[in-house]
């Protein structure tokens, strides 16, 4: 055996050798959030809602009684709110109307940094740490005292960017006396709620469990975990709540995925159109789980490019599929309902919600048929997008719209956010409200979970899905097609098929 050849079985043992260790290191690690990039800076975008206002029926049994203005749901202003997580944070706050900067600060972890943005605003923050970034329905900065504040529609990510972890920060809102956030537990946890004077909280949750949470408005808070676990605000309302739009994250990473916990309610009004809504691009079969009495409460197949609204009994869910599934929550528009807050003409839903695309990632989803829609897909680097088949390019720090209603698929070569608005176009004049979101930051679309998820029922004993292997490729259709910008006062329940 030459030198040569010797020199070169050293070396092959050598990197064997590195690769076990990095597969050990891999299999005994504590950490489940992985694929998260070292970043220089993040960026999180948005768009203010032109048309803050609701109008109601004089009489909202007579659809022909005429409207009114709500006096109150008038508003001109946004409040975009940074809570920080680590400290010296550095804010920066840009209106992408006219590239200004509008405001920039540097905060410390608990601390918040607000900015005021008018009606049919764009604009961009930009922080060099992962920061709580929210989009909010109130058109001031708050006062120190202040005691209510609009509460979020929203999941809420972990320092890492995922939407499962062991470590969060939320910012306080709601009212103080109404309990408007939850925790889901993925595995037995105690959890330390700690709020920004130091006060504490701490209770233990089983796997598959779940804790409601009164969470002073404007304070910051950091909840932190023993086991693995997922933070919602914004519970899906009962039948005379009107309802606010959210995306469901995958357990996994992303909003395409197999497995999906949410906050739910067990009074529906059954003629009223909103609800839960899964889309699958190929042929699937689903179930949903009550937290409550851990029965398998729906089963259902799911046919490819066929979308399937559903209303589960029960306070909280966990949603399972053998193919990936896309998950969101939300009002089609139209008012027609069987109680209603006045009559049953009186329905109102519509929101603010955002998801993230990964690069190559296929994702289908629906914006309501009797409603008027926008979704704005930004991107934080010159990018290459495909919806519904046609290929566009958004520069750096723009964005593309969608108007249609229906069912559409995106897909992008980059990381893009979409902001997606829905309000009914029933009056032609009607108007938009939302209370609030989280905005993800583009750099955090395609963090990716591992997460070995407790026995519930049917569930394999051990079920572990690299959420990085998700993938979707087909076109969502949805239950309804549609052509055109279709109104009616009564409409198909699409949430009751």
């Amino acid at each position: 055996m030459n030198g040569v050849e010797k020199l070169f079985k050293k070396e092959t043992a050598m990197v064997m050798f590195l690769f076990s260790l990095a597969v050990l290191s891999l299999a005994f690690s504590s950490f489940t959030v992985f694929n998260v990039h070292a970043q220089q800076e993040y960026i999180y975008y948005g768009y203010v809602p032109a048309k803050m206002w609701r109008y109601n029926l004089t009489d909202q049994n007579d659809p022909n009684s005429g409207y009114y203005s709500v006096p109150t749901s008038v508003s001109s202003a946004s409040l975009v709110a940074v809570l920080a997580i680590r400290d010296n944070t550095h804010v920066a706050v840009y209106s992408l109307d006219n590239g200004s900067l509008v405001s920039e600060a540097t905060i410390d972890s608990m601390e918040k940094h607000y900015t005021v943005f008018r009606n049919g605003s764009f604009f961009k923050v930009v922080t060099d740490q992962l920061a709580c970034v929210y989009l909010l329905n109130y058109g001031s900065i708050p006062l120190s005292n202040a005691t209510s504040g609009p509460l979020p529609d929203t999941f809420y990510q972990d320092v890492n960017g995922a939407y499962v972890g062991k470590e969060f920060y939320v910012l306080g809102l709601g009212t103080d006396y109404y309990i408007g956030y939850a925790v889901l537990a993925l595995e037995k946890s105690t959890v330390t709620v700690t709020r920004e004077d130091g006060k504490e909280q701490r209770f233990s949750l089983d796997a598959n469990t779940w804790k409601e949470l009164l969470l002073y408005p404007f304070k910051a808070f950091k909840i932190e975990s023993t086991g693995y676990i997922m933070v919602q605000s914004g519970r899906p309302v009962d039948r005379w709540g009107n309802a606010r739009t959210f995306y469901v994250p995958s357990v996994y990473g992303g909003f395409v995925g197999t497995a999906f916990y949410s906050w739910a309610n067990s009074d529906w009004d059954w003629t009223e159109s909103y609800g839960f809504r899964v889309s699958s691009v190929e042929d699937a079969s689903i179930a949903v789980w009550s937290l409550e009495t851990k029965e398998k409460i729906i089963t259902a197949n799911v046919p490819g490019g066929v979308g399937l609204g559903f209303k589960p009994q029960a306070p909280a869910i966990f949603v399972q599929s053998d193919k990936p599934v896309t998950l969101a929550y939300f009002h089609n528009g139209s008012i027609l309902s069987s109680v209603g807050n006045e009559g049953i003409y009186g329905a109102y839903g519509s929101g603010v919600g955002y998801f993230g695309v990964k690069p190559g990632e296929e994702t289908p989803f629906f914006l309501s048929i009797d409603s008027y829609v926008e979704a704005y897909i930004f991107a934080s680097e010159d990018t290459e997008i495909t919806v519904d088949g046609d290929v566009y390019s958004i520069n750096t720090d723009s964005h593309y719209v969608i108007t249609t209603p229906g069912s559409h698929v995106i897909s992008s070569n980059k990381n893009v956010i979409v902001e997606t608005l829905n309000w009914p176009n029933t009056p032609d004049f009607q108007g938009l409200i939302y209370n609030g979101v989280l905005i993800p930051a583009v750099q955090t679309v395609d963090v990716t979970v591992n997460v070995s998820l407790t026995p519930l029922g049917g569930f394999p004993i051990l079920y572990i899905i690299m959420g990085a292997a998700v993938v979707v490729v087909g076109v969502l259709v949805g239950l309804i097609i549609v052509r055109g910008h279709q109104k009616s006062n009564v409409n198909k329940n699409i949430f009751s098929d």
